[in-house]
Order: structure tokens, then sequence, then C-alpha cells
């Protein structure tokens, strides 16, 4: 297909797409009885659409809009986490340094049991400082004081079980960090995200001042009781809003999303900031235990853990998700991203605890089935190398062939005259074959295809780390039709 002829298409399929995430989001909007909802999807660095249904404000009959900002909770927990690793980079603080050295009432505060370890601040950022989970306590409380904090520290009732044991979701835990980011950076945590992020970024529509925000283009949360809504009380921002307290508009956030998903993949680009691509990375990977997630649409739930403010799922078919919710009286909401696809969804609603962590899947999985196949990385000339090997012991029926593509354990582990068995038994069942493609996994492995007479012959290769890296794994399969 011709450059020009490739554009058209993928418009048209774009065009398709976003009338297909259009009527996901009024099918949903109906089938959980929202007020209003908002979606977007980022890709390629900006905001390429926006669905909006319903009413920001029921009673002055005011719609949303494109423009609508939506208070998003505890979506806000992935700027604080990388709030903290910020300041790490900078050596201002040691993600397991115990929290007492920085926020040091939480000296006074008796540990769970005597052989406890300290909490830390990596307990705090994935959610494993044993405090019991708290949303709906937290989420009437974000205009909590600084004493307020302080008396909560000296006299609370805090541990549910000892630090590092399992994971418990703990807003309590992130209002700590908000407390840490302020004490270590000398300014309130609020003052620090906006001259981090939200500046940097042109995120200017996005505050933790619901009461100011209130007063613009703003959805105001709802809650159904007995067939009747009624408008929930606006939180004020306070001293814990780090676990949930941002305001934000479709075109704010999609530039937060943007900027995320830009630290992939990792590459040897200058550093554009405002936070190092490492570090944002860092965020998504698996530093908590694994937990089942909710089963959506019937489908089976997903391997996941939390990381840092993000957790990480692998699903079959969109592939790596890092993705978080976030809930408060009046709204729910949710952001889903693909970092191999350099896209993502996020979601916004105006009804208390809107599931709209049942929505972003559905608008991902439009959004996959209208592009274009991911196209596969270069394999690496050790790859290429090892699976030329591989086709041609394949040919000949001799596994001594490609001997000297082979690692130090290779023919220890399995001896050749089984292997020139296996190749006899794959080549009289499939017959001659050439290679068909390479799909690396990383730079030292790869899947690869065989298209043989009578079928397909899938291939695994693993290579080891030697100066020169040999096959030390290498697996074939028939495949299934």
């Amino acid at each position: 297909m011709a450059e020009a002829e490739t554009a058209d298409y993928c418009r048209a399929m774009s065009t398709a797409s976003n009338a297909e995430i259009d009527a996901a989001c009024e099918a949903f909007a109906q089938e959980h009885n929202l007020p209003g909802l908002l979606a977007g999807v980022v890709q390629d660095g900006r905001l390429i659409h926006v669905a909006v249904v319903g009413q920001a404000d029921i009673e002055a009959g005011r719609p949303v809009t494109p423009e609508t900002a939506f208070r998003i909770a505890s979506m806000t927990k992935n700027m604080t986490a990388l709030a903290i690793l910020a300041l790490r980079d900078r050596g201002k603080l040691v993600l397991d340094a115990p929290l007492a050295e920085y926020v040091p009432q939480f000296a006074a505060v008796a540990p769970a049991t005597r052989d406890s370890q300290p909490v830390s601040l990596r307990h705090l950022l994935c959610h494993t400082a044993g405090f019991v989970t708290d949303d709906p306590w937290a989420d009437r409380v974000l205009g909590m004081t600084p004493a307020a904090l302080d008396a909560l520290i000296a006299g609370g009732t805090l541990f549910a079980r000892p630090p590092g044991l399992a994971f418990e979701y703990s807003n309590l835990g992130y209002a700590l960090l908000g407390r840490v980011i302020g004490n270590v950076s000398g300014e309130p945590y609020q003052a620090f995200i906006r001259r981090t992020f939200l500046e940097p970024l042109g995120m200017a529509r996005t505050t933790f001042d619901a009461l100011q925000a209130q007063r613009g283009d703003y959805a105001f949360g709802y809650r159904l009781d007995d067939e009747a809504w009624s408008r929930e009380r606006i939180e004020p921002d306070g001293e814990v809003g780090a676990m949930g307290g941002l305001v934000t508009t479709a075109a704010d956030y999609a530039r937060w999303v943007a900027f995320l998903l830009s630290a992939w993949p990792a590459r040897d680009d200058p550093e554009t900031g405002p936070v190092r691509r490492a570090s944002v990375r860092e965020m998504g990977l698996w530093h908590g235990p694994p937990f089942l997630s909710e089963v959506v649409d019937g489908q089976a739930a997903l391997a996941s853990a939390y990381g840092y403010g993000l957790v990480n799922a692998v699903d079959p078919v969109l592939g790596r998700r890092l993705h978080h919710s976030g809930g408060l009286p009046g709204y729910g909401s949710h952001v889903l991203m693909l970092p191999q696809r350099g896209w993502g969804v996020f979601a916004f609603a105006n009804r208390t605890y809107s599931p709209m962590s049942r929505l972003t899947p559905r608008l991902a999985a439009i959004r996959h089935a209208a592009a274009p196949r991911l196209a596969s990385a270069e394999p690496s000339l050790f790859l290429k190398c090892a699976v030329d090997a591989v086709v041609a012991a394949y040919a000949s029926g001799r596994i001594e062939v490609a001997e000297r593509a082979f690692a130090e354990n290779f023919l220890l582990d399995t001896p050749a005259r089984l292997r020139n068995a296996e190749l006899a038994g794959l080549k009289d069942r499939l017959g001659e074959a050439t290679l068909e493609r390479i799909e690396p996994r990383h730079g030292l492995a790869a899947n690869f295809t065989l298209a043989c007479e009578r079928g397909r012959l899938k291939g695994v290769v693993i290579l080891s780390p030697d100066p020169e890296p040999g096959i030390q794994k290498l697996t074939l399969t028939i495949e299934q039709t």
C-alpha cells in the first residue's frame, strides 16, 4: 500500500473507531446511569479524540463539554509518586529510609509489632505499609488541616498489620507522602506539584482547589438515592490532597498521559523532563505483591500488581497495561495506558464511584481493533545469526550444523542425537521450511516462525550473556491449527 493510501486508510480507521468510542461511551453512561461522562484518547503525544455525554450540572441543565473539568481522585497518586521519585533523583531522599526521617512526628508511632520493620517511603508508594484500606473515610477528609494530620499521626490507630507483608490500599499512606514532599522540598505539596509538573507541561486548568474550579466549566458530583439525584458536597483542598485531590480537564490530562507515555521506549535521546524517563518507567514496575484485578465484561481477571501510583497488568490482546482508577463522592475515573503502543485512554464521570475501569478497556479494544498491526522490532544481529543457524540445522536434519552458534551449555543439556531425532520427527511431519519471521522479545531472545510444506513451526531462542552470545535454549513447537 502506497504511503498516501496508508495515510488515508489510517484516517478512515481513526474516524470509524472514534464513532465507535462515542457510541460505547453513550451506552456505558446509560448502562450505569451516569449524569455526565468525558473520555479522551491520547496517541502520538496528543489528544486525538474526546467523547462527551450528559450533564455537568443537572440543576442548570448544563452539558458536559470537551472543556469541562472533573475531579479525578486517586488518579492523583501517580503524580504524587513521581514527585517522590523526582526528589529521589535529586538526592533529597531515599526510598528505603524510614518515614520518620522525613516526617519526624512518625517516630512516636508505636510499631505494629515489636519485630516490625520501620515504615519506609517505598512501603507507602506501593501500599504495603500495613495501614488499613481507607477509601470511605479518606474520601471525606480531603480538607484535613496540617494540625489534624499531626493529631492523627500522634493518636491514630494506624496499623492493620506489620509493614511489608501484604498489599492494602491506603490513602493515608499517600497523604503522608504529600507531607514528605512538603518537608523535603521546603514548599507546600501543591506548590511543588504545580512548579514541577503542571506549569512545565502547560496544565493551566489543573488544580487542587475544587472550590475555585466550580466557578468555571466544572462537573458537579452527584449521587442517586431512591431514584433521586442529589449533589455531593465538594471536599475542599487540604493536607491530604496528595492522595486524590486533583481537578483537571481532557486537554490538560492528555498532556500528563502523553508525558508519561513519552518515557517508552528506553532510548539514548537527551532527557526533556520534567523527570527522567527511567523514573517514569520505574513507576510502572511491579513493586508490590500480586493481586487479581476485577473481572470485567466476563473476562478472566488479569494478574496485576501495584507499582508506584500505577497498576501493572498484562493483557493477552492489548499487551502491557498501566492503569489507575479514582473515586470520590460524586466522581469516578480511570486511566489506562499501553506503553508498547504509545496510547492512553481515560474516562471521567460525575456519579459517586462510577466504575470507569470497565469502560477504558472497551475503548482501548476499539482503538486496537481499528489500528494497523504493531510492527515488530528489528532483531539484533546476534538473533538473526542464531535463527539462521537453526534454519540451516532444520534443513540438514543435523543439529551439529549450527554448532558454532551454540552456547557452552546447549549440547550438554540435550545431546546432539536427541536434537537430531527431534529435527527428523518435525521434518517428517512438516516437510521443508523457510523462515517466515523473527519477533524479538529483546536483544537476546526472540520468537520465530518457519513456513513449512505442511504447516508452521514455531520456535523460541534465548541467547547467552557472553561477549558473542550463543544459543543457550531452543524450543520448537508445531503450530496448532
